[in-house]
């Protein structure tokens, strides 16, 4: 459910959606160009063309009201993501602050070390009488030598000094990286509300939005049945131009499919995977924690919503605990030689494990947010080619919703 709100891509959807409706307005085109070839009369192709006009304009008013309920969901996803972004930076930050801090008080440590040797051959000198120093100077018998002494005595004042200012130094340097490292925990703790908040927003809206959701997708879901009804219509009333209007449709179908962004649109039927009020966005390749990148798309929806088989195929592997970055998961080997991959599951579905063939639309599980997902509920869904190379699954996702 989520096509985003950007003018160039609703108006993409906009071509796509309306391409049925122009393949039967070429249908209506021929017959009346070609009347010897068409036993259908002026009056009744007039009425085809009303009605499949009137049709259109009806779906078209359903996909702008859809689209302007789903853009209003997806500005949730692209915040938690910018959120994500700047938790993964924060969390870099924390790491180089304290790395610094080990290293600097491992250097302090020394310098300390040998300051406190200092201070405690001082205080061995002065505990046996008159001071070391002292005794130099009264062992000279001449003037020029107490002069050599006393310089020699300066060295190493100055020698202490130094040791001083190193270990103020590094006390210093030490009481600016941790004001650093508080500023960034700070900064990491508003990030870590921000996320809360934002996963909170998101399942009360989900929810409220569930009615609106299924009302718009039983909405459109009518129109397309009664769109294909006046396709249908209209080629029974000239079949002689349905191959040419096949043709033109199934052409324009490729070019708009080759204008996805986001990844290449997979060929062969596919279900969207979660069922259920959701937003997503194109976040291949965007920064996470650790200096990793994005591999997949986050499909945001309540904690719950049914999970399905995005094409037949047989389950490879799965893991029905929480454990590692994504948790609950499941692999599942597609028909079509690719492979889909299933993170944060809130669970796995009764007889979903190894070896089961499934069918497109079978239930697998529910979202949550095992793993690393924190407090966000969503799917992470990746798919990767036969040679186990992961690919954007975006542009599909895109398409089949």
């Amino acid at each position: 459910m989520s096509h985003f709100g950007k003018p160039g891509e609703r108006a993409e959807r906009s071509r796509r959606w309306a391409s049925p409706l122009f393949a039967a307005a070429v249908l209506l085109i021929f017959l009346l160009a070609l009347p010897t070839f068409s036993p259908v009369s002026g009056a009744s192709v007039q009425t085809l063309k009303e009605k499949l006009a009137a049709k259109q304009a009806e779906l078209n008013a359903a996909y702008a009201e859809y689209s302007k309920f789903q853009d209003q969901l997806n500005v949730l996803a692209e915040k938690h993501n910018a959120a994500e972004v700047r938790m993964a930076q924060i969390e870099d930050a924390i790491n180089g602050v304290e790395n610094e801090i080990n290293r600097a008080q491992k250097d302090m440590d020394i310098v300390r070390a040998q300051l406190v040797e200092r201070l405690v051959a001082l205080y061995k000198d002065n505990c046996s009488g008159a001071p070391v120093y002292l005794e130099v100077l009264l062992e000279e018998s001449d003037f020029a030598s107490v002069i050599d002494r006393l310089t020699m005595i300066g060295r190493m004042a100055d020698q202490d000094q130094e040791l001083f200012d190193q270990v103020a130094g590094y006390l210093d340097k030490s009481r600016e990286r941790q004001a650093v490292l508080e500023e960034k925990k700070r900064a990491q703790a508003e990030t870590t509300a921000e996320l809360e908040a934002l996963q909170a927003e998101m399942s009360e809206k989900f929810s409220a939005a569930s009615g609106e959701y299924q009302r718009l997708t039983d909405q459109v879901v009518k129109l397309r049945a009664e769109v294909r009804e006046a396709e249908e219509e209209a080629a029974r009333a000239a079949a002689a131009a349905k191959a040419a209007a096949a043709a033109a449709a199934a052409q324009k179908a490729q070019a708009a499919r080759s204008n996805y962004s986001g990844g290449t649109v997979q060929s062969g039927s596919f279900v969207f995977p979660v069922q259920g009020p959701h937003s997503f966005i194109d976040s291949w390749g965007a920064a996470r924690s650790g200096g990793r990148t994005h591999k997949g798309t986050d499909i945001l929806a309540a904690r719950g919503t049914p999970v399905v088989a995005c094409v037949g195929g047989v389950i490879s592997r799965t893991t029905p605990t929480d454990i590692g970055l994504g948790g609950i998961t499941v692999w599942l080997k597609g028909d079509n030689g690719y492979s889909y991959y299933y993170a944060h599951l809130d669970g796995i579905a009764s007889g979903i494990r190894r070896g089961v063939s499934v069918s497109a639309g079978a239930l697998l599980g529910w979202v949550g947010s095992t793993g690393n997902a924190g407090s966000c509920n969503h799917l992470h869904f990746c798919s990767y080619t036969s040679s186990g190379t992961p690919t954007n699954p975006y542009a599909t996702l895109r398409a089949a919703d």
